[in-house]
């Protein structure tokens, strides 16, 4: 395994291409640094499938929005200094030898001194540690040892099916990186750590409404992956819901630092999700290479439960363009093999660029 990511970022190829996450899987979920990719967002048959994913207890959806009141200030200290001192000294600490689970307690322990902005940086500086620190957790995880262990739980693991496992060592990993913040994840038949951005959630008293937001927004991923196995593993329905989601983000919080990220979610997960689908799920009919009838209508869906968003309006040119050509996504060969069409080709093309250029005109106080 070799994967990071950017708090949930995911960055896209060409279509057809594998999309990265959000998110952390490491037979999936890639990250800005690099990784496997975890879904084919592009309806090619002969594209390499690999599982995706990355990252709320429960997972809030698009249409609960996020939350736009500021929590209460922190009871910590309200001098810039002793704020600036109590992050250094985080910092430091995270960049220590200090674990995962030992770091999460110290995190507890400075929000709750922590004003909310402070808050954020705080929060900021775990989940940097986690990008940092993700590689090398998983890397423990690939002995066949532990893998064999835990091919003998039951899944989604629980603690006590986790104090179960016999062999000592392998208990003790798995028990610390779940202490840590990490959860387990499977895919192609591999056991594997990734960060559980909902445990977070517990630092929503002690940061501003943009963090708390943010937060939901990775938890969501983490909660329940998109995709696996190149294909997707939650309803198109939610796949919308979660692309207005990220979409409001970016109207709620522009100047956000994390405000690029949730946009990359949009423009490189979700909304290619949507229009383009997967290797394994398509939006088209492999015998026809028409669209096909249920994607056709989680769009059609998809503009009436989110009006007057990027989303919807994405979606409806899609449409468009799926009228004038019949429904066809791609042509068929006289031998039966898939041929772009050039109009649909240029749109697929220009997804991501489209849908950046479309949120920046939504929200132009980036």
């Amino acid at each position: 395994m070799n994967v990071t990511t950017k708090h949930g970022t995911l960055k896209t190829g060409k279509r057809l291409a594998a999309l990265g996450v959000a998110l952390l899987l490491a037979a999936g979920l890639t990250a800005c640094s690099g990784g496997a990719n975890d879904g084919k967002a592009g309806p090619s048959a002969s594209a390499s499938e690999s599982a995706s994913a990355s990252a709320s207890a429960p997972a809030p959806s698009a249409s609960a929005g996020a939350s736009a009141t500021a929590p209460p200030a922190g009871s910590g200290p309200s001098d810039p200094e002793a704020d600036a001192a109590l992050l250094k000294a985080f910092e430091e600490q995270a960049h220590s030898d200090m674990s995962a689970a030992e770091l999460s307690g110290v995190l507890d322990d400075k929000l709750k001194q922590a004003q909310p902005e402070t808050g954020d940086a705080l929060v900021r500086t775990m989940l940097d540690y986690y990008d940092r620190s993700l590689p090398g957790i998983q890397a423990k995880f690939e002995p066949q040892n532990v893998q064999e262990a835990l091919r003998k739980l039951d899944w989604p693991p629980t603690d006590d099916g986790i104090g179960k496992i016999g062999d000592e060592q392998v208990r003790t990993l798995v028990q610390e990186a779940v202490s840590g913040g990490y959860k387990l994840e499977t895919a192609e038949g591999m056991f594997f750590p990734v960060v559980d951005y909902g445990k977070l959630k517990r630092a929503d008293a002690h940061v501003t409404a943009s963090m708390k937001d943010y937060i939901a927004l990775l938890a969501v991923e983490s909660d329940q992956k998109s995709a696996s196995d190149g294909g997707l593993v939650i309803e198109r329905s939610e796949v919308a819901a979660r692309a207005a989601q990220a979409e409001a983000y970016v109207a709620k919080h522009p100047s956000s630092p994390e405000r690029d990220r949730a946009e990359d979610l949009f423009a490189t997960r979700y909304i290619p999700f949507l229009l383009m689908g997967l290797s394994n799920t398509p939006v088209f009919d492999y015998d026809t290479f028409k669209i096909d009838p249920e994607a056709k209508a989680a769009q059609q869906r998809a503009i009436a439960d989110h009006p007057g968003t990027v989303t919807a309006r994405l979606t409806q040119e899609f449409l468009d363009l799926m009228n004038k050509t019949g429904g066809a996504v791609y042509k068929k060969g006289s031998g039966g093999e898939q041929i772009d069409i050039p109009e649909v080709k240029s749109f697929y093309d220009g997804l991501e660029n489209h849908a950046r250029e479309l949120l920046n005109e939504a929200n132009p106080n980036k």
